[in-house]
């Protein structure tokens, strides 16, 4: 009805448009690393894809702080005060494409994912095709870390304006911490784009619904929830309070760098696997079972996990919804890890239970 037209914001309507054009401009004039993705299901080709995401990073946070010194912190407001009708936006430009994407994968020869049910609804929310590309620009890579990581970067951002001007330019050290920390959790990731490749979201999984909502509308919007609270809640941590959050945060990303850089260097450089051990599948993988990955099967993700705690812990505990980030976490890592391991079951049966036997926790060493 008409009524409904007032949740819809013409001004945020226009900022997103011109957000993701942008970005698609950047990832076709900066030059970039060319690197080649996991075998394909049927063929065992490998795609090329480009690398700049950490480019298009920079190049916009430099963009961002450049407003904020020419035309002062109030400038990023705008984001505060219409980030209802961007949330909107994203989502509805969120489920354009992959409506568009699971159409168009009925058209001509389309590479689809084994997991492809013939069942609409659960089709249209995993996605059919693997890679929806459109010549070398593949929709999935680009959208998994560049329109909704950055975005989360730029609330961030502009809360901590929100703020120094709400408080009369005054900056709380709870809110810069939460900000310095996503923002560098973001750019590692950018810095390290390429170990996505591997990761299930573009090796197996379609590019539907789920992943579509999830890196466009998702991610920037609730990963930056510890922001906005303290945008209008301030909290003082002190120097202690700054320092064990700290040490929660960099356990987490040791953990999480040490052991991703672990698998890749195993992956990558035949002398680093005379180093380890592993179980050399009938199939022809090896699965590690020394170092990081002897401790647990998705030590990784036991590094992510803290990290999310280090970015909920200063708010406070004046409220439980700035932790439902680390539930909201949990949960999905759990199911990721409960998925792969029932992947993985039917991939390598024998090996894997071989596997499971030697490597005993499935996360968090000694307790799950």
């Amino acid at each position: 009805s008409l009524k409904n037209l007032k949740y819809f914001d013409p001004e945020a309507i226009c900022f997103y448009a011109a957000w993701f054009s942008s970005l698609v401009l950047l990832w076709k004039i900066i030059p970039g690393k060319k690197v080649f993705g996991s075998p394909l299901n049927d063929t065992g080709d490998k795609l090329e894809y480009k690398m700049n995401g950490f480019y298009t990073f920079l190049i916009v946070m430099a963009g961002v702080f450049a407003a904020i010194f020419i035309k002062g912190p109030s400038i990023m407001l705008f984001f505060f005060d219409h980030f209802f009708g961007i949330q909107l936006t994203s989502y509805i430009f969120a489920v354009i494409l992959c409506t568009y994407l699971y159409i168009s994968s009925f058209s001509g020869e389309k590479q689809l994912t084994k997991g492809t049910q013939n069942v609409h609804i659960y089709d249209y929310w995993m996605g059919r095709e693997l890679n929806p590309r459109i010549g070398k620009f593949d929709w999935k890579q680009f959208c998994e870390l560049r329109p909704g990581m950055i975005l989360w970067a730029i609330l961030d951002v502009a809360f901590v304006c929100k703020s120094y001007v709400d408080s009369g330019n005054k900056l709380m050290d709870s809110i810069v911490l939460v900000s310095v920390m996503q923002i560098w959790y973001i750019a590692d990731s950018l810095v390290c784009e390429s170990s996505i490749l591997t990761t299930m979201d573009i090796a197996t999984d379609g590019f539907g619904y789920m992943l579509s909502f999830g890196d466009l509308a998702w991610v920037p919007m609730t990963y930056s929830m510890q922001a906005r609270y303290l945008a209008t809640h301030p909290v003082h941590l002190g120097i202690i309070g700054v320092a064990g959050v700290l040490l929660v945060h960099f356990t987490g990303y040791y953990i999480f760098r040490a052991a991703n850089s672990q698998k890749d260097k195993f992956r990558t450089n035949p002398a680093e696997q005379q180093k380890m051990t592993y179980i050399q599948t009938a199939q022809g993988n090896k699965l590690i079972t020394s170092g990081y990955w002897g401790a647990a099967r998705h030590i990784n993700y036991l590094g992510d996990w803290l990290m999310s705690w280090a970015f909920c812990l200063p708010t406070g505990f004046h409220t439980p919804i700035t932790y439902f980030y680390v539930i909201y976490f949990a949960v999905l890592l759990v199911h990721r890890e409960r998925r792969d391991d029932e992947k993985c079951r039917k991939k390598y049966g024998a090996d894997w239970d071989e596997y499971c036997r030697l490597v005993k926790y499935r996360i968090i060493p000694y307790v799950y």
